[in-house]
């Protein structure tokens, strides 16, 4: 059985959308036309993760905290599955959702479920998922994975928006540097026309606007084929070694990049040490969390070198990822073993160092970018009245 999105007219004309389940496209029709509905389109829904189908981070959260709300107000499994199908908005994930539903009606557990589309969930996720039905807390476990989702989705949003601001300086210098260059320089060019020893820097302003309006076309095409060259190619291994590795030397975002690291390894520990998972497997399944490869190999090392007996402790004093001051907090966190409750502190101070970091980039970079931006258009139109007064041969 598959999902299909219909689009067809009631008795009245009024136009109708809608999803069923049916095996096949003459199947679809037929199940619309028995609802007294006249089919005008019936199209398949794909469950595939692109750049059209996809399930946010935000929309999972969403979907995992209705989960474990309808859970603890005493839904059975299959109806929370069901009643959450016709109400998504999503497509895909109404589609998944009530592919679920059948899994579940058929004995399947939800975590095999879930991690029949690895495209949407990871192994943390359904580790976790796996540990509350186990458990019997399947609606703990749920919340307490929605509330690191959103702690996730919290800490994107900040990067997002530490980026926004400059991002937007950058754009509109961009911008009014394609204007002066295609509108301005050239309706001046006539004042220069007849002259023959021209200012070194008036004739770089000419040519300038000559091969902006000759290759303008090919210099946007090449930074949209960079763009997507770079969307195509962010999640494969060679690109995010060789961007995380030039991201190190940058001076200020290496601190950011290295908070964020941090807080997705401590919080993703914490969830799972909190639920009842083993230390080891925990260990195994946070190297998912972290983007940096660097890091990643570190962290194997040390999933290795405390299933050899090995502290945690020092384990990850070899690392970059865990500063001194956590060190000692991990120390304590075995010795007493509450190592979930310490994690836990790591994460929260961690984010508030990033928070502040945000901040003080975000105050760095208004200033700067505006001298930038000031000092790239300034140029140019001092360049511009420097020429027209050069044209008028006018003493001060």
């Amino acid at each position: 059985m598959q999902t299909w999105e219909f689009d067809a007219v009631d008795e009245n004309g009024a136009k109708i959308r809608g999803r069923l389940r049916a095996l096949d496209e003459i199947d679809a029709l037929h199940a619309v036309r028995q609802r007294r509905l006249v089919p005008l389109k019936v199209k398949v829904v794909v469950i595939e993760k692109s750049l059209f189908n996809r399930v946010t981070s935000g929309e999972l959260e969403q979907l995992t905290t209705e989960i474990a709300l309808l859970l603890r107000n005493g839904v059975q499994l299959d109806r929370a599955l069901d009643m959450m199908t016709s109400t998504n908005p999503n497509p895909v994930l109404a589609a998944l959702l009530s592919n679920m539903t059948e899994d579940v009606r058929s004995g399947s557990s939800l975590y095999k479920a879930f991690a029949r589309y690895p495209q949407f969930f990871d192994d943390l996720y359904c580790e976790m998922v796996r540990i509350g039905e186990e458990t019997g807390k399947l609606s703990d476990v749920l919340q307490k994975v929605a509330s690191n989702l959103k702690f996730q989705n919290e800490l994107k949003s900040k990067v997002t928006q530490a980026m926004v601001y400059p991002a937007f300086i950058l754009a509109v210098c961009f911008v009014a540097i394609l204007a002066i260059f295609n509108f301005i320089v050239p309706s001046m060019s006539g004042l220069f026309a007849n002259m023959r020893d021209l200012p070194s820097y008036t004739v770089f302003l000419i040519e300038t606007s000559h091969w902006m309006q000759q290759y303008q076309g090919y210099l946007l095409g090449a930074l949209a084929g960079l763009a997507a060259y770079i969307m195509s190619q962010r999640s494969k291994p060679g690109f995010k070694k060789v961007f995380f590795s030039v991201l190190r030397r940058l001076p200020v975002l290496k601190n950011g990049m290295m908070l964020n690291e941090r807080i997705r390894y401590v919080s993703a520990m914490h969830l799972m040490l909190s639920s009842g998972l083993p230390l080891a497997q925990a260990l195994k399944l946070a190297i998912g969390m972290l983007n940096d490869p660097r890091f990643q190999s570190q962290m194997f090392r040390v999933k290795e070198d405390v299933s050899q007996g090995r502290m945690l402790s020092e384990a990850l004093s070899l690392t970059e990822l865990i500063e001194p001051v956590a060190l000692s907090l991990i120390r304590v966190g075995e010795e007493s073993g509450c190592l979930d409750v310490i994690f836990y502190e790591i994460s929260e101070r961690s984010r508030w160092r990033f928070e502040q970091w945000a901040l003080k980039l975000t105050s760095m970079l208004e200033p700067l970018l505006i001298i930038v931006m000031g000092a790239m258009v300034g140029s140019v139109v001092v360049t511009m009245l420097l020429s027209v007064v050069a044209t008028t041969d006018v003493k001060f």
